[in-house]
Protein backbone atom coordinates (compact mmCIF):
# COMPACT_ATOMS: atom_id res chain seq x y z
CA UNK A 1 0.00 0.00 0.00
CA UNK A 2 1.35 3.30 -1.23
CA UNK A 3 2.05 5.95 1.57
CA UNK A 4 0.94 9.73 0.65
CA UNK A 5 4.24 12.09 1.69
CA UNK A 6 5.64 15.56 1.79
CA UNK A 7 9.69 15.17 1.42
CA UNK A 8 12.43 18.38 1.81
CA UNK A 9 15.13 17.50 0.59
CA UNK A 10 18.39 19.75 0.80
CA UNK A 11 21.33 19.74 -1.10
CA UNK A 12 24.79 21.07 -0.56
CA UNK A 13 24.82 21.98 -4.42
CA UNK A 14 22.39 23.95 -5.95
CA UNK A 15 22.71 22.06 -9.35
CA UNK A 16 21.95 18.79 -7.57
CA UNK A 17 18.33 20.03 -6.73
CA UNK A 18 17.62 20.74 -10.49
CA UNK A 19 18.97 16.97 -10.62
CA UNK A 20 17.34 15.33 -8.44
CA UNK A 21 13.88 17.62 -9.50
CA UNK A 22 14.25 15.96 -13.31
CA UNK A 23 15.23 12.48 -11.29
CA UNK A 24 12.34 12.74 -9.57
CA UNK A 25 9.66 13.27 -12.30
CA UNK A 26 11.44 10.28 -14.60
CA UNK A 27 10.71 7.89 -11.67
CA UNK A 28 6.78 9.39 -12.00
CA UNK A 29 6.93 8.64 -15.50
CA UNK A 30 8.06 5.06 -15.22
CA UNK A 31 5.19 4.87 -12.63
CA UNK A 32 8.25 3.51 -9.54
CA UNK A 33 6.16 6.73 -7.42
CA UNK A 34 3.45 9.05 -7.65
CA UNK A 35 3.97 12.56 -7.99
CA UNK A 36 1.64 14.96 -6.81
CA UNK A 37 3.42 18.00 -6.93
CA UNK A 38 7.17 19.26 -6.64
CA UNK A 39 8.96 22.23 -7.03
CA UNK A 40 12.78 23.63 -6.16
CA UNK A 41 12.72 26.32 -3.80
CA UNK A 42 15.31 29.08 -2.76
CA UNK A 43 15.48 30.85 0.51
CA UNK A 44 16.25 34.04 -0.10
CA UNK A 45 18.16 36.41 2.45
CA UNK A 46 15.17 38.26 3.31
CA UNK A 47 13.60 34.53 4.26
CA UNK A 48 11.43 34.39 1.55
CA UNK A 49 10.90 31.39 -0.38
CA UNK A 50 11.05 31.73 -4.45
CA UNK A 51 9.77 28.95 -6.73
CA UNK A 52 13.12 28.51 -9.09
CA UNK A 53 11.15 25.03 -10.96
CA UNK A 54 8.11 23.16 -10.27
CA UNK A 55 5.54 20.75 -11.73
CA UNK A 56 1.83 20.64 -9.97
CA UNK A 57 -0.08 17.52 -10.80
CA UNK A 58 -3.30 17.80 -8.99
CA UNK A 59 -4.92 20.72 -11.13
CA UNK A 60 -4.63 23.39 -13.76
CA UNK A 61 -3.34 25.33 -10.82
CA UNK A 62 0.41 26.63 -10.35
CA UNK A 63 1.91 25.42 -7.44
CA UNK A 64 2.26 28.50 -5.90
CA UNK A 65 -1.70 28.19 -5.38
CA UNK A 66 -3.19 25.01 -6.21
CA UNK A 67 -1.14 22.29 -4.33
CA UNK A 68 -0.38 21.12 -0.56
CA UNK A 69 3.07 22.38 -2.10
CA UNK A 70 2.23 24.90 -2.52
CA UNK A 71 0.19 25.85 0.47
CA UNK A 72 3.48 24.68 2.71
CA UNK A 73 5.83 27.02 0.58
CA UNK A 74 3.49 30.12 0.78
CA UNK A 75 3.23 29.07 5.10
CA UNK A 76 7.12 28.61 4.83
CA UNK A 77 8.40 31.77 3.07
CA UNK A 78 5.43 34.08 4.47
CA UNK A 79 4.94 35.78 7.78
CA UNK A 80 4.03 33.74 9.91
CA UNK A 81 6.99 31.67 9.01
CA UNK A 82 8.88 34.25 10.17
CA UNK A 83 7.23 34.46 13.29
CA UNK A 84 7.89 31.18 14.44
CA UNK A 85 12.03 31.75 13.42
CA UNK A 86 11.53 29.52 10.11
CA UNK A 87 13.16 32.37 8.23
CA UNK A 88 14.34 35.91 8.46
CA UNK A 89 13.16 39.14 8.57
CA UNK A 90 10.47 41.23 10.63
CA UNK A 91 7.56 39.57 12.88
CA UNK A 92 3.92 40.05 11.90
CA UNK A 93 3.57 41.81 15.15
CA UNK A 94 4.43 41.72 18.92
CA UNK A 95 1.17 40.82 20.73
CA UNK A 96 0.68 37.91 18.82
CA UNK A 97 0.08 34.44 20.96
CA UNK A 98 3.38 32.92 20.07
CA UNK A 99 2.20 30.05 22.33
CA UNK A 100 -1.04 29.35 20.11
CA UNK A 101 1.23 29.58 16.81
CA UNK A 102 4.12 27.06 18.12
CA UNK A 103 2.04 24.65 19.30
CA UNK A 104 2.87 21.64 17.09
CA UNK A 105 4.84 23.11 14.99
CA UNK A 106 7.35 20.65 14.46
CA UNK A 107 6.91 19.82 10.72
CA UNK A 108 6.89 22.65 9.39
CA UNK A 109 10.36 23.58 11.35
CA UNK A 110 12.12 20.42 10.42
CA UNK A 111 11.19 21.69 6.76
CA UNK A 112 11.82 25.63 7.49
CA UNK A 113 15.34 24.53 9.15
CA UNK A 114 16.04 22.79 6.01
CA UNK A 115 15.92 25.29 3.91
CA UNK A 116 18.14 28.15 5.25
CA UNK A 117 18.84 31.16 3.65
CA UNK A 118 20.83 31.23 0.16
CA UNK A 119 20.34 27.45 -0.37
CA UNK A 120 18.13 25.56 -2.62
CA UNK A 121 16.10 22.70 -1.91
CA UNK A 122 13.51 20.22 -3.41
CA UNK A 123 9.87 20.21 -2.16
CA UNK A 124 7.24 17.63 -2.68
CA UNK A 125 4.78 15.43 -2.20
CA UNK A 126 4.99 11.69 -3.65
CA UNK A 127 2.81 8.76 -3.16
CA UNK A 128 5.39 6.09 -2.34
CA UNK A 129 4.95 2.33 -2.57
CA UNK A 130 8.47 2.00 -0.63
CA UNK A 131 10.47 4.93 0.70
CA UNK A 132 14.14 3.43 -1.18
CA UNK A 133 12.80 4.41 -4.09
CA UNK A 134 13.32 8.41 -3.60
CA UNK A 135 16.04 7.33 -1.15
CA UNK A 136 18.01 5.77 -3.93
CA UNK A 137 17.74 9.13 -6.07
CA UNK A 138 18.23 11.25 -3.27
CA UNK A 139 21.44 10.31 -1.50
CA UNK A 140 24.01 9.66 -5.10
CA UNK A 141 23.02 13.66 -5.04
CA UNK A 142 24.21 13.93 -1.62
CA UNK A 143 20.58 15.02 -0.66
CA UNK A 144 19.16 14.90 2.72
CA UNK A 145 15.50 13.61 2.94
CA UNK A 146 13.26 14.84 5.29
CA UNK A 147 9.98 13.13 4.89
CA UNK A 148 6.79 13.13 6.92
CA UNK A 149 3.27 12.42 6.22
CA UNK A 150 0.68 13.96 4.47
CA UNK A 151 -1.69 14.33 7.09
CA UNK A 152 0.91 15.51 10.08
CA UNK A 153 1.76 18.55 7.72
CA UNK A 154 -2.11 19.23 6.40
CA UNK A 155 -2.57 19.27 10.50
CA UNK A 156 -0.05 21.62 11.13
CA UNK A 157 -0.79 24.29 7.98
CA UNK A 158 -4.42 24.25 9.57
CA UNK A 159 -2.93 24.81 12.90
CA UNK A 160 -0.66 27.68 11.02
CA UNK A 161 -3.98 28.97 9.51
CA UNK A 162 -5.24 29.50 12.91
CA UNK A 163 -2.11 30.85 14.43
CA UNK A 164 -2.62 33.82 11.15
CA UNK A 165 -6.47 34.01 11.82
CA UNK A 166 -5.90 35.18 15.57
CA UNK A 167 -2.39 36.93 14.83
CA UNK A 168 -4.64 39.27 12.47
CA UNK A 169 -6.94 39.50 14.99
CA UNK A 170 -5.00 40.65 17.94
CA UNK A 171 -3.29 43.19 15.25
CA UNK A 172 -6.50 44.81 14.22
CA UNK A 173 -7.95 45.14 18.23
CA UNK A 174 -4.11 46.83 19.20
CA UNK A 175 -4.91 49.12 16.18
CA UNK A 176 -8.63 49.76 17.24
CA UNK A 177 -6.88 50.95 20.28
CA UNK A 178 -4.20 52.86 19.32
CA UNK A 179 -6.80 54.75 17.50
CA UNK A 180 -8.94 55.29 20.37
CA UNK A 181 -6.29 56.62 22.20
CA UNK A 182 -4.77 59.04 19.64
CA UNK A 183 -8.81 60.04 18.92
CA UNK A 184 -8.82 60.70 23.44
CA UNK A 185 -5.56 62.98 23.38
CA UNK A 186 -6.49 64.73 20.84
CA UNK A 187 -9.84 65.84 22.17
CA UNK A 188 -8.15 66.55 25.48
CA UNK A 189 -5.59 68.46 23.19
CA UNK A 190 -8.20 70.70 22.00
CA UNK A 191 -10.03 70.92 25.48
CA UNK A 192 -6.94 72.22 26.79
CA UNK A 193 -6.46 74.79 24.12
CA UNK A 194 -9.60 76.06 24.09
CA UNK A 195 -9.76 76.57 28.30
CA UNK A 196 -6.25 78.26 27.72
CA UNK A 197 -7.72 80.58 24.99
CA UNK A 198 -11.15 81.69 27.08
CA UNK A 199 -8.53 82.52 29.76
CA UNK A 200 -6.76 84.42 27.76
CA UNK A 201 -9.71 86.85 26.74
CA UNK A 202 -11.20 86.55 29.69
Amino acid sequence: MASNNVIAVTFSEESKAYQAFSELRQASEQERIGLVGAAVVERTADGQLRIRDRRDNTADYGVATGSLIGMLIGVLGGPLGMLLGWGAGALIGSSVDIRRADRGAEVLAEFSQAVSPGQTALLAEVNEFATEVVDSIMTPLGGTVHRRSVDEVLTELESAHAAAEAAQAEARRVMREEKRTERKEKIEERISALRSRLRIGS
